[in-house]
């Protein structure tokens, strides 16, 4: 088997039928098996994979599983990863679908032209489902091609264009977290570069109610798991860098925390952040600091302005 695709679903009726269509109308040369994995939805959900399964001409590379209870988004995903046969995995999440007819081709082509890369992103086309706003692109690295060093940068890829060796999975990936895709790219990086393609391959939904923009402080808290995990498989990161990176996820997507919690936030991402980039060129310390400073006050801002302090 060339290719899994992985897809985790919940509460994604209006959706899934596009998301399996989406792939249904790839052109793809080599083979490939759909991996979907139901956390247990209270919907028509399953019904509705089901019937595709069943009537869909080519349903029958559908491999469906349900979660009685259910497991939680990172337990789910996980589960999906180790149904998966192919020697590639590729990620859709059930409420996103893809919008270029070869993107799994030349991900798959390029994987196999380079051994040295462990995973290829693409752009993507960020939609709002209930909020009036436009549009737009989401990677903030279209084109490029990433090491370690870049992999804690912000929106490296949507997590419904990745695509990566099932080879650079291990059985430890930490299950108490809330970022499975972070921490993913963070572990492609332990085994080789990720190139990201320049061309939007992907729809990424955004909901006012999604689980990235509900979460508390304490939950986001539990990504610092991730640190001593990716560490053990890529001692070549800096801890420097791991740390103000997570730091800066705690100190940004929490949706409520108290002011303290912010400021400790704040202060380990500023603390590290500015050692990470320390020099001794005074102009490139002080710029550094400048921008960390300003990094802080945008983020206070943004949460008194969202009514995120409690």
């Amino acid at each position: 088997m060339d290719v899994s695709i992985c897809i985790t679903t919940y509460k994604h009726e209006k959706y899934i039928t596009q998301c399996l269509e989406s792939i249904f109308a790839q052109e793809f040369s080599g083979t490939y098996e759909i991996i979907v994995c139901n956390d247990n939805s209270p919907d028509q959900t399953e019904a509705i994979i089901k019937d595709m399964t069943n009537l869909h001409p080519k349903g029958g590379t559908i491999k469906y599983f349900k979660n009685t209870p259910n497991l939680g988004y990172v337990k789910n995903t996980l589960f999906s990863f180790s149904k998966a046969a192919g020697k590639y995995i590729a990620i859709l999440d059930g409420d996103d679908y893809w919008i270029h007819p070869s993107k799994l081709q030349q991900q798959f082509d390029f994987l196999e032209a380079h051994p040295d890369f462990a995973g290829v992103g693409t752009d993507s086309l960020v939609i709002y489902e209930d909020l009036d706003l436009e549009s737009h692109s989401f990677s903030n690295h279209a084109g490029d091609e990433l090491d370690k060093e870049q992999l804690t940068d912000l929106k490296i890829c949507q997590t419904s264009t990745f695509f990566f060796r099932k080879s650079i999975l291990k059985e430890d990936f930490p299950i108490e977290i809330i970022s499975a895709d972070r921490c993913l790219y963070l572990l492609a990086g332990c085994s080789g570069k990720i190139k990201i393609l320049p061309e939007q391959m992907s729809t990424y939904r955004q909901f006012s109610a999604s689980i990235s923009k509900n979460v508390t402080a304490d939950v986001m808290r539990k990504d610092f798991a991730i640190i001593p995990f990716i560490k053990k498989y890529g001692p070549d990161y800096s801890s420097i860098r791991l740390k103000a990176y997570f730091y800066y996820t705690l100190m940004s997507y929490s949706n409520t925390m108290t002011k303290v919690a912010f400021y400790k936030a704040a202060a380990g991402y500023f603390f590290n952040n500015v050692l990470s980039g320390f020099s001794f060129s005074p102009l490139k310390l002080y710029s550094t600091i400048k921008w960390s400073k300003h990094t802080v006050n945008q983020k206070y801002q943004i949460k008194v302005k969202n009514k995120n302090f409690i």
